[in-house]
């Protein structure tokens, strides 16, 4: 064997190896994009059932408004919090943005401990101005909230 035939067999040799190992790169590249778009599709499902659970957290708290179990505060508190975690149709953004306007005219009254904390005069102080902004936003709201118990659910 001559020199140029062992250059040759060598090239050979070499390209085969750096073809296996592009191919491996190749083989590996792809098993972390298909695990990349696993991942989004997961996350894309999970993602899904939270705005579903979401919806349907609004539409129950909806229908206690409607059944005045809740008072427009705590729906409006509630509705506004949740509507964050869905994406609203321009009909459904409507009629949430009522609950978006009470819970923000209501938001400096204290809720949970601090209410707890409160003395009774100061409780009934801002219970009647609760109810005055409520009065406010009334016939928005049920109306409002009548439109959600129907919201769609995915």
């Amino acid at each position: 064997m001559n020199l140029s035939s062992l250059a040759v067999i060598a090239g050979i040799v070499v390209l085969m190896c750096l073809g296996s190992y592009a191919c491996y790169l190749a083989y590996k590249l792809r098993q972390k994009k298909l695990k990349a778009e696993q991942a989004e599709q997961q996350l894309a499902d999970e993602l899904s059932k939270k705005e579903a659970e979401a919806r349907q957290s609004v539409q129950i708290i909806a229908r206690a408004l409607v059944q005045k179990d809740l008072t427009e505060t705590e729906a409006a508190m509630r509705i506004a919090w949740l509507s964050q975690q869905i994406n609203l149709s321009v009909d459904e953004a409507q009629q949430v943005s009522v609950f978006h306007q009470l819970a923000g005219a209501t938001a400096h009254i204290p809720i949970l401990d601090d209410w707890a904390s409160l003395s009774k005069s100061e409780k009934r102080r801002l219970n009647t101005e609760r109810e005055s902004i409520e009065s406010n936003y009334r016939e928005f709201i049920q109306v409002s909230a009548v439109d959600l118990t129907n919201i769609h659910l995915h």
